[in-house]
């Protein structure tokens, strides 16, 4: 890979397309902001937001309450001590705006891509291969048959996977998506 130049003082900076990786996907559970974390303690974020608006929709969380709800699971699901509201319970524009029930949709789209991908590398073996090399058309053209072309013809998002490739939602590509990633990665 060809190092960096920084024009401005002429120093070089060259890096490795590994380190450039490692950089890109580290782990950090020190974000406050849901939408600058990475991809593994993102989840942790939504599944956060969840909790509390479940808990205020079935009466079991006053409203006045989130500030302390937010930072005790906060502490217990990421070890962050939120030092304000506004990085806080504030942060989202979701809530101002009455979109409630809208941040699980983040976390079941991840989900439900890993496990497209894993269906479609069953069918395009190549695929990472293809990805790597910027060919997407056989890509595209699985999801245009398997996804794209049903529009609302199915009821439910797991009745459109049940018919296209044989399963409801299932965790367990995400799961096994992240685990794969973050052990290669760190080499744990």
């Amino acid at each position: 890979m060809d190092a960096f130049h920084d024009t401005d003082d002429s120093k070089e900076f060259a890096y490795t397309p590994e380190e450039l990786y490692a950089a890109v996907n580290a782990v950090d559970f020190t974000n406050l902001i849901r939408v600058d974390a990475d991809e593994l303690t993102y989840p942790l974020h939504v599944i956060l937001r969840y909790g509390i608006e479940r808990d205020v929709i079935s009466g079991k969380l006053d409203v006045n309450d989130i500030p302390n709800r937010w930072n005790s699971d906060m502490k217990t699901f990421l070890d962050i001590n939120v030092p304000d509201d506004t990085r806080g319970c504030l942060q989202d524009i979701h809530w101002s705006f009455l979109a409630i029930g809208y941040f699980p949709t983040y976390l079941l789209g991840a989900i439900m891509a890993a496990q497209l991908a894993h269906y479609c590398e069953q069918d395009i073996p190549d695929m990472y291969d293809m990805i790597k090399v910027g060919k997407f058309d056989d890509i595209r053209g699985w999801l245009t048959r398997k996804v794209h072309v049903h529009g609302k013809r199915y009821k439910s998002l797991d009745d459109l996977l049940i018919a296209e490739v044989g399963e409801p939602l299932s965790t367990k590509y995400f799961i096994d998506y992240l685990t794969k990633k973050y052990t290669d990665l760190y080499k744990i």
